[in-house]
């Protein structure tokens, strides 16, 4: 199964706050493929993807920072209108809700990784498989 491995960090709401998870990384030598920021009137959600995600979690609790580790999907996507599209409505069809998504380039040409957080992981991937959608691992999230 290819699952990637996704930070969470709860941070406060105020000015600076994320600045002070990304200069830790930076610090310790840990590259950020992908940060999405949720946020609220109090407190936000950085999800990241870093190369070391275990020397990462260590590194920010070590700061004090609440931190968890999820089990993401990353699909490599063909980066033309109607793609995601289909892939949404696969998932829907399949009864399979989507809890958190977002996306960022590939250096791949004409293509695209979406990050998934779904609500059935396995049967998500079997539906990618089954469909010819590629699902990239920790190490080729990496390379990217």
């Amino acid at each position: 199964m290819k699952r990637i491995k996704q930070i969470s960090v709860f941070i406060e709401n105020r000015p600076g706050r994320l600045l002070e998870v990304v200069e830790i990384l930076g610090k310790n030598g840990i590259n950020l493929k992908a940060l999405s920021l949720a946020d609220s009137s109090d407190f936000g959600i950085a999800r990241l993807i870093a190369n070391g995600t275990d020397k990462a979690v260590g590194v920010l609790k070590e700061n004090g920072f609440t931190v968890s580790v999820t089990n993401i999907v990353a699909a490599l996507i063909d980066d033309k209108p109607g793609t995601l599209a289909g892939i949404l409505s696969l998932l829907a069809e399949n009864g399979i809700n989507i809890e958190y998504m977002y996306g960022f380039a590939s250096p791949i040409e004409d293509k695209a990784v979406m990050v998934f957080k779904l609500s059935d992981l396995d049967k998500a991937q079997s539906l990618f498989n089954e469909k010819g959608i590629e699902l990239l691992s920790q190490e080729e999230i990496r390379e990217i």
